[in-house]
């Protein structure tokens, strides 16, 4: 679904979309730190129409990660449209960031004007891969 539509913004009606994973969007933020772009990394982001950010859910935060992903989401609220995918519910969300309070005003600002998609059953990867076999725990 997240694939859908940024190809609809980007290919069809010729949005600028980054869709990236998030712990390639905390890398490529803490890369801009490291060489002092940060805040023309967030910047730079702030000017795409769309960003789509997959796999939120899969490793905690440190501090500075969870920093980031609170400047990206504030600086977009309101002014930019964020698709957030994740494999845990949002009761879990707040056990990947590293402070209950950073959390909350995360969540605060991407859930006001959401919509929020629940998809149930087997995985689209896992049924698409024809011939592998899946079980708990591999």
């Amino acid at each position: 679904m997240a694939t859908a539509l940024a190809y609809e913004a980007a290919a069809v009606r010729g949005k600028e979309v980054l869709f990236t994973t998030a712990q390639d969007l905390i890398d490529s933020l803490y890369a801009a730190m490291a060489d002092g772009t940060v805040k023309q990394k967030l910047r730079s982001l702030g000017k795409l129409d769309l960003i789509v950010i997959d796999e939120r859910g899969y490793l905690p935060m440190d501090d500075t990660a969870g920093n980031h992903l609170f400047q990206l989401v504030s600086n977009a609220y309101e002014r930019q449209s964020l698709i957030v995918t994740s494999n845990r519910p949002f009761e879990e969300w707040g056990a990947l960031f590293p402070n209950p309070s950073l959390a909350s005003a995360t969540f605060d600002r991407l859930l006001h004007h959401v919509s929020v998609f629940t998809f149930s059953g087997e995985s689209y990867v896992r049924v698409s891969s024809s011939g592998v076999n899946f079980k708990a725990g591999s």
